[in-house]
């Protein structure tokens, strides 16, 4: 993702390729045999991926030399031995999985600026991040091909400059700030290097800027072989003139965004135009005399690896490009735990090549130097590596200066003149956790985790409201009404609204819900607390921050106790529904996405408005939904109204739900437990009597929290295994690992609140008679800790 994230699109998780608009409505049937659906078992993608649970370091030193360490917290190492392990970790060294090829971060834009800085200071943010002895010893750097200048791109720190001065001409001591850093890394150690581009240089682009118009690429098809050329100079001259020999050259960055505004260098591309422009680029290094190889597509989330975008299918299905194609890489932005697992899948089908995550950061707003992005950090790594299987793992920006939670290092500079200041964050160290220690070449081995105590959870079970009904209702006629307080669209109590501006108060917080009769129709009407709103205008209907459900309880035998998919909620004993209308904003993609998300039988009870029938009036949502699908409502007949976010990169088991997690984000709402039992509902209707936090109560399950992966470095001899706690508790572990020596000595390094990679006392594993060396150590509270000891 090259740019900085208030320029990506709004809406952080766009529907791709939606189908095409219709009028009307759609129904799979207007009358269904009613089914009871077994409650199925959410399982997280994390458990079923294998993670793994670990320990941290016992005790705690000072830290390596040029290594800060902030007081470290000594934990009782005796009390291993006597607390019940709240875990057991069994690794498998004989059991492997992918080679690590190393980390990194790009040296966009900041290395431009950083550059001119004193010695002191730049080599000072050197070793911070290459050196391994006083830094996080990165393995690998991303380097910046610049597409020239652009005066209209309004912060300097996001356009680069280029070397081409005309056709086939170049200015080669351009750039000269961000090189320093290029062979800064080389003389720490660094040997893999990547040249990546955003935008092609200005000459070649369609509209003279390095950034596009909207809905078309900013490269002409005629300049493919031209900006080909330019790429091959380039990377041609840093080889024979700066000792600097790329890798991987990547010509195209996060295509499937449009890119056109003057916020950032960028250029989309259409997958049928990054799969020709990749066969010009394929063809040209191919036969130089180069041996850089390609890297693409660069996506930017793992959902376009296998969505309809498919740039696996694209590529990797098309013979010359994959024969062709060095390395395949994709961005992790906004992934879940289901979109890695489903991209590992897609790429299993494709066994000849394996999976790159070159830019990722967190995307919330404010400056956080401690471990809570910290963690989010390393638990990202995590994830990439065990469950999307990925082989490298590159960080967006090294150095920041904005408000953002990107880089691992923040500056104040902005232009010359301005003081050099350099903050560490904890982010820096998380990260240090895995790239000093987990080197080229070292192959991730099978840890299995077991909680030695575990509760299931349980959804909330939601009744529905009998109205007063006006049976037999003329047109035009009222047949209910029903109100709902204002202020309670909090969910079950502690909900909160995602940070982001568009989620205004209100939005969620249903008021009324009326029906009127309208001959073959029935009208409903939802009344909310604010205007219903597009913010990424590509509603045909005009709002897009909801969606809502309608469910109907005509007392008919069987129904549905499971609600639409990704509500995580059930319904309550007692009630069972026969019909569900589902409404959306986004009318254009909601064929399809009922078709991939809802099972067949729930399919012929559910009744999806099109664009016309939806209109919205102000914070009034009307639909339009036939008689001959409903029935004329009766007496007895009882209602639910459910509102939720809406989300077009929704999880797999989700009908375009904004999941409630733990912690509120820029996108996510927050008060949630993390876990697969907590309501996506932030409000509904609330039987007389009834509390809505009784109506929403659940109880989640108890959530791991404990993560961990292992790797066996044969070049080094040494046995990895990086251990993330993200409790606010000490938690005892039970370490288990096959080994022929009597013990197994590791030397733990920790980084906490305080700790940046603290080296700790050692810990000892004694092995048994069953040939298991085996120990119990403490997790350190809210931390990230690499275990090394010695192997071969």
């Amino acid at each position: 993702m090259p740019a900085h994230p208030l320029d990506r699109p709004t809406d952080p998780r766009p529907a791709a390729s939606p189908a095409a608009a219709e009028g009307g409505a759609f129904s799979p049937a207007l009358a269904h045999p009613a089914r009871a659906l077994s409650r199925r078992m959410l399982i997280a993608a994390s458990a079923a991926a294998g993670l793994a649970t670990g320990a941290v370091a016992t005790g705690a030193s000072a830290a390596s030399a040029g290594v800060r360490a902030a007081g470290p917290r000594p934990i009782d190492a005796a009390g291993a031995a006597d607390a019940e392990p709240a875990y057991r970790l069994r690794l498998d060294p004989a059991e492997r999985h992918q080679r690590i090829e190393g980390f990194g971060a790009s040296g966009a834009w900041w290395a431009q600026n950083l550059g001119t800085w004193s010695s002191p200071s730049r080599n000072r943010v050197a070793r911070l991040l290459f050196s391994r002895s006083q830094g996080i010893g990165l393995s690998q750097y991303r380097y910046n091909i610049g597409g020239g200048i652009d005066e209209t791109i309004g912060d300097p720190w996001r356009t680069a400059e280029t070397f081409e001065t005309g056709p086939g001409e170049y200015d080669w001591d351009r750039d000269a700030a961000a090189r320093w850093f290029l062979q800064a890394a080389k003389e720490h150690g660094v040997e893999d290097f990547v040249a990546f581009v955003n935008s092609p240089p200005r000459r070649l682009t369609a509209n003279g800027h390095t950034y596009g118009d909207p809905g078309t690429s900013n490269l002409p098809a005629e300049n493919y072989a031209e900006f080909t050329q330019y790429l091959l100079d380039v990377v041609r001259r840093f080889r024979d003139e700066e000792g600097i020999d790329f890798r991987f050259v990547s010509p195209i960055n996060e295509p499937q965004w449009g890119w056109d505004a003057p916020g950032q260098e960028g250029c989309h591309y259409e997958p049928e135009e990054v799969r020709e422009l990749l066969r010009v680029v394929l063809d040209g290094f191919g036969s130089s005399d180069l041996d850089t190889l390609v890297s693409a597509p660069e996506s930017g989330e793992y959902k376009a690896l296998y969505s309809d975008q498919d740039y696996a299918a694209v590529l990797l299905g098309d013979e010359e490009i994959a024969a062709g194609l060095g390395e395949f890489a994709t961005h992790s932005y906004w992934s879940t735990d289901e979109q890695r697992a489903q991209a590992a899948e897609r790429m299993r089908q494709h066994p000849d090549h394996h999976l790159t995550m070159t830019e990722w950061c967190e995307m919330v707003g404010g400056r956080d130097a401690g471990m809570d992005s910290a963690l989010v950090l390393a638990r990202t790594i995590h994830s990439d590596l065990t469950i999307a299987g990925a082989v490298a793992w590159q960080l967006w920006i090294a150095v920041s200066r904005y408000d953002y939670h990107d880089g691992l290092i923040y500056t104040d500079y902005v232009e010359p003149g301005d003081e050099e200041s350099i903050l560490e964050t904890q982010r820096l160290w998380a990260m240090g956790n895995y790239s000093r220690f987990v080197r080229p070449g070292a192959e991730r081995i099978t840890a299995e985790v077991e909680a030695t105590q575990q509760s299931d959870g349980e959804m909330a079970a939601i009744p529905f409201v009998t109205p007063q009904i006006t049976a037999g209702a003329a047109p035009g006629q009222r047949i209910f009404r029903l109100e709902d307080p204002a202020g309670d669209d909090h969910g079950h109590g502690a909900v909160t609204y995602p940070r982001n501006a568009v989620f205004t108060p209100g939005s969620f917080d249903l008021l009324a819900v009326e029906a009127i009769d309208a001959g073959q129709d029935v009208l409903f009407t939802l009344e909310l607390g604010a205007d219903l709103v597009d913010p990424w205008n590509g509603s045909p209907v005009g709002y897009d921050l909801q969606i809502f459900d309608i469910y109907v309880d005509t007392g008919a035998a069987g129904g549905f106790t499971e609600l639409l998919p990704g509500r995580r909620a059930r319904v309550a004993e007692g009630f069972a529904w026969d019909r569900a209308i589902w409404a959306t904003g986004r009318t254009d993609v909601a064929r399809q996405n009922v078709a991939e998300k809802v099972p067949a039988a729930m399919r012929e009870a559910l009744f999806v408005p099109l664009e016309d029938a939806q209109s919205v009036d102000g914070a009034t949502l009307t639909l339009r939904v036939p008689k001959a699908f409903l029935g004329e409502i009766q007496p007895d007949w009882s209602f639910q109204v459910l509102v939720m976010g809406s989300d077009g990169n929704m999880a797999a088991d989700s009908l375009r739900v904004r999941e409630v997690v733990a912690e509120a984000s820029d996108w996510n709402f927050g008060g949630g437990s993390d876990g697969h039992e907590d309501p996506n509902i932030l409000d509904l209707l609330v039987p007389e009597g009834m509390t809505q936090a009784e109506a929403l109560a659940y109880t989640p399950a108890t959530r791991t929290e404990v993560f961990a992966s292992a790797y066996v470095d044969e070049d080094e001899g040494t046995l990895v295994l990086v251990v993330i706690n993200e409790s606010d508790q000490v938690a005892a572990a039970e370490l288990a690992v096959p080994h022929r020596a009597p013990t197994l000595k590791l030397t733990p390094h920790r980084t906490a609140e305080g700790e940046a990679l603290a080296r700790g006392e050692s810990v000892r594993l004694v092995r048994g008679g069953d040939g298991i060396a085996r120990g119990t150590v403490q997790l350190a509270p809210r931390s990230v800790t690499t275990y090394t000891a010695p192997w071969g």
